[in-house]
């Protein structure tokens, strides 16, 4: 970050502080209303509104509970006056179809998982690319947020919805039966991977296999699949580590969490409502990928060790290899993705520019950043 950036981050957390406000643990401050500035001004007098918030996710899953303490916040924070009613392991819809069921008003808020769209998402897809997601990652967080309006935001539009979050989780390693320790490990390995770039796994030799992931421990189990490409908040709850001993340090491609907001809905709620609907978005990203792909990492790494998994890290020279080799898959999409007149080229360079903007902020700066300096015009009201 530039010293101008980092100044203007002090001074507003220094604010921040002289309010009231403790930072020390960001997520658990905003949850236990403790930052006056995150605190939604309602003068809303009518009846309180509850919006249903649908996702498939499984019991196994991280994501809910911060879901469900975000939730418990809004509704507090709005003195009872916005709740969101959760509607869990796809009893109104299924992986496929969240932006199906906010559409057509089977839900007001979903889960919406653009990677299992053909077409439409080319760019809200640019994470998924090999090796292109920000290395803090929640930095992360404010970077999707700067870069939705202009990028993300038309295609979520184009769906008949309005744009949620996309909450990065971190980057994809991989856990194999096998030691994987150079480039030509990889190839002919059956993987399970969701959201990874075919084209990405031609280059890297490997057969891409689509396995939803409640069922991956079987297919391991019954020795269909050599590996999973993953995140550690997937490869612990779903026990991989059981049967993958071998866990390799790849960052590749992004695993992400995203949701989209019924048109009908949010253009029906009053303007305080709104509002605070509208800065819930980021910061429950923020905190989704806080508490489920940072703080677990530490979690992660005992359960790993415990059960006698490898942890390999590649040195830089191999590492260099793995790049080298994936970056004309990136170039590739970039040129297919202009062809069809979409700015790819200049998403890369303004990722690549907020990314290295923003990669030594701490955590503290980035929540301010997101609480005091929110963007504006990811949706439009």
């Amino acid at each position: 970050m530039t010293s101008i950036v980092r100044a203007g981050i002090a001074a507003v957390m220094i604010a921040q502080f002289a309010s009231g406000g403790a930072w020390a643990a960001p997520v658990d401050d905003w949850l236990a209303h403790k930052i006056p500035g995150a605190e939604p001004k309602v003068t809303y007098a009518g009846a309180p509104l509850t919006l249903k918030f649908a996702h498939p996710s499984p019991p196994a899953s991280l994501v809910p509970p911060v879901w469900q303490a975000g939730f418990k916040w809004l509704e507090e924070a709005t003195n009872g006056k916005l709740a969101v009613k959760e509607y869990a392991g796809g009893t109104l819809h299924g992986a496929k179809d969240g932006f199906k069921s906010a559409r057509s008003g089977i839900s007001d808020y979903s889960y919406c998982l653009f990677a299992h769209e053909a077409r439409g998402f080319e760019l809200s897809k640019v994470f998924e690319l090999p090796f292109i997601m920000p290395t803090n990652k929640l930095a992360a967080v404010r970077v999707v947020e700067e870069l939705a309006p202009k990028y993300f935001k038309p295609e979520f539009e184009r769906q008949g919805t309005y744009y949620g979050t996309i909450a990065l989780m971190g980057a994809s390693d991989i856990m194999s039966v096998k030691p994987i320790r150079r480039l030509e490990d990889m190839k002919g390995l059956k993987v399970i991977a969701q959201g990874f770039d075919p084209e990405a796994a031609k280059a890297l030799g490997f057969v891409l296999v689509n396995i939803p992931y409640p069922e991956i421990y079987t297919a391991m189990q019954q020795g269909m699949v050599d590996a999973v490409l993953w995140v550690d908040p997937g490869f612990v709850p779903y026990k991989v580590f059981e049967l993958a001993k071998f866990h390799t340090t790849l960052g590749l491609s992004a695993q992400h969490i995203d949701t989209c907001i019924a048109k009908k809905t949010f253009d029906g709620m009053p303007p305080d409502l709104k509002q605070a609907f509208y800065d819930f978005q980021t910061r429950i990203a923020y905190a989704i990928v806080k508490k489920v792909a940072v703080d677990f990492s530490a979690e992660a790494a005992e359960t790993y060790k415990k059960n006698g998994v490898e942890m390999i890290t590649l040195p830089a020279e191999e590492l260099a290899r793995w790049k080298a080799a994936l970056k004309p898959v990136v170039d590739n999409w970039a040129t297919k993705v202009e062809a069809d007149g979409k700015p790819a080229k200049q998403l890369l360079a303004d990722i690549d520019a907020l990314a290295k903007k923003y990669e030594k902020a701490t955590p503290e700066e980035i929540f301010s950043l997101i609480v005091n300096q929110p963007v504006r015009g990811r949706i439009d009201f």
